[in-house]
């Protein structure tokens, strides 16, 4: 609160202005003066510094900049962003918000959306980014413009739309574990003025992270993929564009999830390598075949104004199929094998515009989604334990939200989503008997069953500007994610609630001393009802639940100095209280129950925080370029239990770079480095046969990447 005060008394203090940012998006997704500029509001551009949300952005060029490729790689730079991932499946937390229970039957807390369309598999999100304008993560649950389960937040990665005037890019790069990666695109006219287009292609293949020490069998978390892209844009007339995109991913890695034993087991190859996360003992390589696809049709109309029009029509395709060594040893305990096989359907219509100093956009959306899956676990040699459920999702929703500006230097902001939806489940549970090949007596189970989920989310805000550069703002949030199912249970009385979440944030955003220094600050307190854990609780078996409540408070400091013109300083500065309320049924493994109220939520680090410097000087007719970065979060834990080996002490990683530019700016070269210590610490923890295992963080890379632009 003290930051948030401090910001109040520092607008009132300077002279009465108001900031308005009418400006045009440049190639690289910022205005004249260099600030990025969003869509999160979704009635148009904005400077990022007038936009009264909690947001980091990051431009292509920052992108570049920092080396990041993926989700992963935002949690540096991000203020309470944390990302892990159970072998291909990514988890998402923001803010402490966020769910481990990524199976068919339940789905993320905290979202991602590529060019407006919502990814409702987690399987789907550890794509590297290809041919992207910007990215920005929305903090705090965006339950009315975000409808559909943002409880958490959201990420959303926007793509470099088709260019009028022909560009190209291409970019090489190889590393240590004897990294590859080819990528570029082709953008420009194909009818000048009316129809343009791009296609981007990458490629890459790396060895794996984790050296077997089992002979044979291979080491562990290698890449192999191939992506594409391809969008027309047709501006057949003035009020009129048309965007059609198509992508395509396949990548066929040995993706570990919890494969880095953590305590010792009668396995001693295993144990050999205990304390050396550099290094696993699986008696079975870790698979993930993964192919993905999309289609999406944009349509916007602009009459004036006072409306505009827009259409989002999307289908999504996923197939993963995926296997792991569930006992993390080299002995022949546990394999799990893994398939799912999704697709979606979604149709989204907005209509925004402005009367006098209302600023609205009313929407409506409709989601159907269907997935398969089979999902067996082998306990050698007694029992193989099969689940194949399939679930059916239909959701609805109407919004609306309206800026009112009372005067030049006041708005209000308020909005409502309704939303409804419906989840049908229909399970097929068999265990066989290893040694026979049959269903055990009491199976296969077969069931059906359903449920129907409904909210009213609301936001309500007000935004003021005292002066040029000084916004403040505060908002009171509701979000919702619906309930689901547990893929592996075999009841069929089993079914989890949905989780819904009040946000109260207050914040501010300034920009000082001609520019020269920016500082964003944010106060948060959430309300947080009937959150969905996910427990393990003996080998291969998993139980969802609700617990009873939690609350999360937190504060969030972002700062940005040029003090000359070619150096940048920065840093953030992250704190959350996020702790379970009432929780007095949390289960252990072996189905013990215990009492978990005031323990931390998942992923939640008390502190966290970041410290960059970027010098970009002039050379002859080049330019060189250097940057490092710090970052810093302590002690975290994994599961409700807040003990033991599921957890993580305080760690930090260092990354940099240094490149030139040569004369003409059509090439450059750059040496880089992530986690230059050489950091071994583990993102998550899983109790699965032979004990705790973990997920370990990547180990020290380095490279060197040529860019060639035209």
């Amino acid at each position: 609160m003290k930051i948030i005060a401090s910001a109040l008394l520092l607008g009132t203090a300077l002279s009465a202005g108001s900031v308005q940012a009418q400006a045009t998006a440049g190639a690289d997704g910022s205005d004249a003066y260099g600030d990025i500029l969003v869509t999160a509001n979704k009635t148009g551009a904005t400077r990022l510094q007038d936009t009264p949300l909690a947001i980091t952005a990051f431009s292509a060029p920052a992108l570049e900049a920092t080396g990041i490729k993926d989700v992963r790689d935002l949690a540096s730079l991000t203020p309470n962003l944390q990302v892990t991932q159970n072998a291909s499946f990514s988890q998402v937390y923001i803010r402490g918000i966020g769910s481990n229970n990524v199976f068919g039957g339940s789905d993320p807390s905290s979202t991602i959306h590529l060019d407006g369309v919502y990814l409702a598999r987690p399987a789907s999100y550890l794509s590297n980014f290809l041919d992207v304008e910007r990215i920005e993560v929305l903090r705090g649950p965006q339950g009315t413009l975000y409808g559909r389960n943002s409880v958490g937040g959201t990420i959303n990665v926007i793509s470099r739309k088709p260019t009028d005037e022909f560009a190209a890019k291409a970019q090489l790069t190889y590393g240590n574990y004897n990294f590859a990666r080819a990528e570029g695109y082709v953008s420009g006219p194909l009818v000048k003025g009316k129809v343009d287009g791009s296609i981007s292609l990458i490629g890459s293949r790396r060895d794996g992270y984790l050296k077997n020490v089992v002979p044979g069998i291979g080491d562990a978390d290698n890449e192999r993929t191939f992506g594409a892209r391809g969008q027309l844009r047709f501006t057949p007339s003035e009020p009129l564009e048309i965007i059609l995109r198509g992508d395509y991913l396949h990548s066929n890695d040995a993706l570990a999830g919890y494969v880095k034993l953590l305590q010792t087991t009668a396995d001693p190859l295993a144990n050999s390598v205990l304390g050396d996360y550099r290094k696993v003992a699986l008696n079975i390589r870790p698979k993930a075949n993964r192919k993905q696809s999309g289609a999406a049709a944009e349509i916007n109309y602009d009459f004036g104004d006072a409306a505009k029009l827009k259409s989002l029509t999307a289908y999504r395709a996923n197939r993963l199929v995926q296997a792991g060594d569930t006992d993390g040893t080299a002995l022949n305990i546990r394999r799990t094998d893994q398939y799912e096989k999704q697709h979606q359907f979604s149709e989204e219509l907005n209509l925004t515009g402005k009367f006098g100093g209302l600023t609205y956009i009313l929407g409506a959306y409709y989601f159907d989604e269907h997935i398969d899956v089979d999902s067996t676990v082998t306990t050698f040699p007694t029992v193989r334990a099969n689940f194949s459920p399939t679930i059916n999702t239909k959701a609805w929703a109407g919004f609306a939200q309206g800026n009112y500006a009372l005067t030049d230097q006041l708005s209000l902001t308020a909005g409502i989503r309704y939303t409804r939806e419906r989840k049908r489940f229909d399970q097929v549970a068999t265990n066989f008997d290893f040694a026979t090949g049959l269903p055990l007596a009491t199976y296969p189970r077969t069931y059906s069953t359903a449920g129907t989920y409904k909210a009213w989310t609301p936001k309500f805000g007000i935004e003021f500007r005292p002066t040029d550069g000084v916004l403040l703002f505060a908002s009171a949030t509701r979000g919702f994610k619906s309930g689901g199912f547990n893929f592996a249970s075999a009841n069929p009385a089993q079914g989890f609630a949905p989780e819904t979440l009040w946000s109260y944030e207050a914040g501010a955003k300034l920009d000082l001393f001609d520019r020269k220094l920016r500082l964003n600050g944010t106060y948060f307190h959430y309300d947080y009802k009937g959150l969905q854990v996910q427990s393990f609780l003996t080998p291969g078996v998993i139980d969802i639940t609700n617990a009873s409540d939690a609350t999360v408070d937190g504060v969030e400091i972002e700062a940005e100095a040029h003090p000359t013109d070619w150096l940048q300083l920065g840093a953030n500065l992250a704190y959350l209280d996020a702790v379970y309320k009432n929780y007095t049924s949390a289960l252990k493994p072996g189905n013990i129950v215990f009492d978990a109220s005031g323990n931390r939520l998942n992923l939640s680090p008390r502190w966290s925080y970041t410290l960059y410097a970027q010098a970009d000087v002039p050379v002859g007719d080049g330019a060189f370029f250097a940057r490092g970065e710090y970052s810093h979060r302590t002690r975290q834990y994994f599961t409700a239990i807040n003990g033991g080996l599921d957890q993580q002490a305080g760690y930090g990683l260092i990354n940099a770079s240094i490149g030139y530019t040569l004369p003409g700016d059509h090439i450059q070269f750059l040496l880089f480095g992530r986690n230059l210590a050489d950091k071994e610490y583990v993102t998550s923890t899983a109790s699965f046969a032979s004990g705790i295992v973990g997920r370990v963080g990547e180990p020290r890379t380095y490279g060197i990447r040529a860019v060639f632009k035209y």
